[in-house]
């Protein structure tokens, strides 16, 4: 008798096929696109916009987002040795109801305003 061995999907591995993504509930930012809309900033200002399902996040230092978007600060970690960023979006991803598996992410980039908007 044969007994295939139990597959945990758990630990399947995710290919990021974008450069904004979705692994381990964070949003996970290439260094390319982090440099651009954060430089060197480590704190971001967020916010998220239920009926656009849009998250947007820009550097701390950005005043005018602060006022005309009351977003929250939160601590821009580094996520590997090449320089990608990433944004802890567990407690968004639990409130809102939104899909936490591991996925490449639609998003748009407002560089002269330094924000970045995310589809979740």
């Amino acid at each position: 008798m044969f007994i295939p061995k139990k597959t945990n999907l758990k630990n399947k591995s995710f290919k990021a096929g974008s450069e904004v993504y979705l692994e381990a509930k964070h949003i996970i930012i290439k260094k390319n696109i982090a440099e651009k809309i954060f430089g060197n900033d480590a704190v971001v200002l967020s916010t998220y916009y239920i009926n656009d399902k849009t998250f947007l996040v820009a550097p701390a230092s950005e005043e005018l987002f602060r006022m005309i978007h009351k977003g929250t600060q939160q601590i821009l970690k580094n996520k590997n040795a090449f320089g990608d960023k990433s944004i802890s979006v567990q407690e968004l991803l639990l409130d809102n109801d939104i899909d936490n598996n591991d996925r490449n992410l639609a998003f748009t980039l407002e560089t002269s305003l330094h924000i970045l908007k995310v589809q979740l």
